[in-house]
């Protein structure tokens, strides 16, 4: 006989309300002749094969570890577009209200990646990102509403604690042009910038993101279609630099599959690097570290 016990009876009476409830709409769509048919909501959404990357002085000036990050993107994603833009070439194409000087390169760079996207769809990549795995082979799941982002999850939140905790990173972001949910964040966005020169917080698009999600329900249907990707894979190097993990198990996480790329540092000095270089050896021949150049995300 089958076992009884109280949480198999519980089950038992979930089971008979799915049941039911299915019935009802069986016999509702017998009687409207109504058939639900959501396929433009549900289909796989394609990302322009456009990478976009800011350094504000230039990528010629750009120091030796940024450059090796651009490199990097291009030798891994060669059916890509890769768009290097500066504090000359961006303003032309994104046409924002505000120029590169009028505001910090930061920020500046956080509506610039907002305004791409809206626009002309691709990714959006910081220019300290490492590309270690093709975006064709890992990206197109993913981003398949149409938007992807990683995020701070539960279980890696630790990271950045204490710093002001957020749910959402911007140092990757891909989208289709005109997205609901990037064109809703950009909006919201260049209305908090409107006569504004400084932000209230360094991480403000990502308070933003959060701000919205808890009053816009729209924006938060939208959100809740993102596939909640951890942010620490990204920063396996860093955390090796900051915290002096096992070379051997770094290396095995980083060659396994399931991290397509760092999140690193320009000005990192020369011990640092070192130690990066120790489980991400793609980056020996830029172990000079250039402390001289311009921030530019």
């Amino acid at each position: 006989m089958p076992s009884f016990s109280l949480w198999t009876s519980a089950f038992a009476g979930f089971v008979r309300t799915r049941q039911a409830l299915s019935y009802v709409q069986r016999a509702r769509r017998k009687l409207t002749g109504r058939r639900l048919d959501g396929f433009e909501g549900s289909v796989p959404r394609a990302i322009p094969h456009t990478i976009w990357i800011y350094w504000d002085t230039g990528e010629a000036s750009a120091p030796p570890l940024v450059q090796a990050c651009i490199a990097s993107w291009r030798e891994k994603n060669p059916g890509w577009t890769v768009t290097v833009l500066d504090r000359d070439s961006a303003p032309g194409l994104s046409e924002l209200p505000m120029a590169p000087g009028d505001i910090a390169v930061q920020s500046y760079a956080d509506l610039l990646r907002l305004r791409l996207l809206t626009r002309f769809g691709g990714v959006w990549v910081d220019a300290t990102t490492f590309c270690l795995r093709p975006l064709d082979h890992w990206l197109p799941m993913l981003a398949q509403s149409g938007f992807f982002a990683f995020t701070w999850t539960a279980a890696d939140r630790w990271f950045i604690w204490p710093n002001v905790p957020r749910k959402i990173t911007n140092w990757f972001l891909a989208s289709e042009p005109g997205g609901a949910v990037i064109t809703a964040w950009e909006a919201r966005s260049l209305a908090y910038w409107k006569g504004r020169r400084v932000p209230h917080v360094y991480y403000w698009p990502h308070l933003m993101w959060d701000f919205m999600t808890l009053t816009n329900w729209k924006f938060r249907r939208g959100a809740a279609a993102l596939p909640q990707i951890g942010c620490f894979g990204p920063h396996l190097v860093h955390d090796h630099v900051q915290n002096g993990r096992d070379p051997d198990r770094v290396r095995a996480a980083l060659t396994g599959g399931a991290v397509p790329f760092q999140k690193l540092r320009w000005n990192w000095p020369a011990p640092d690097l070192a130690r990066a270089t120790e489980v991400l050896p793609e980056l020996a021949e830029y172990a000079t570290p250039s402390p001289s150049a311009s921030l530019s995300s």
